[in-house]
């Protein structure tokens, strides 16, 4: 399984697709979108015409003899249900950034529970030794 990350990914889409041994592409457009200059917009129209293209490609190279299943991530502006009508055969319900960001988030908001109940206990304990 290859990925299409860039601009030059999406454009050479179909190449990728036919080389021997490469059973699926996985498109990002997380990563394309930074590659097309708008980082951290992958639903931008700009974004989104590159990544069409680069699917109708994938598909298209399915009609030959040699081709590749479309992959690709569900994400808040491609729900999974868009990318099936679009001929995806495989979609991951989350991203490897998506994971990260929740574990640190959750990291960060367990230990700042644990300093506030820290600081309850101090000024707890202030309270009884100044009576």
């Amino acid at each position: 399984m290859c990925q299409v990350e860039t601009v030059d990914g999406a454009e050479k889409a179909v190449e990728i697709a036919a080389v021997d041994g490469v059973d699926a592409i996985g498109m990002d457009p997380l990563d394309l979108s930074a590659s097309l200059g708008y980082l951290w917009d992958p639903g931008h129209k700009k974004v989104r015409g590159v990544l069409c293209e680069a699917e109708k490609a994938v598909l298209g190279s399915l009609e030959g003899q040699k081709g590749a299943f479309l992959c690709g991530f569900a994400m808040p502006h491609n729900p999974p249900e868009e990318l099936q009508n679009r001929g995806y055969h495989m979609v991951s319900g989350t991203v490897d950034t998506g994971l990260f960001t929740s574990a640190v988030v959750e990291d960060v908001q367990r230990f700042k529970r644990c300093l506030k109940s820290e600081i309850v206990e101090e000024e707890e304990e202030k309270k009884y030794w100044s009576e």
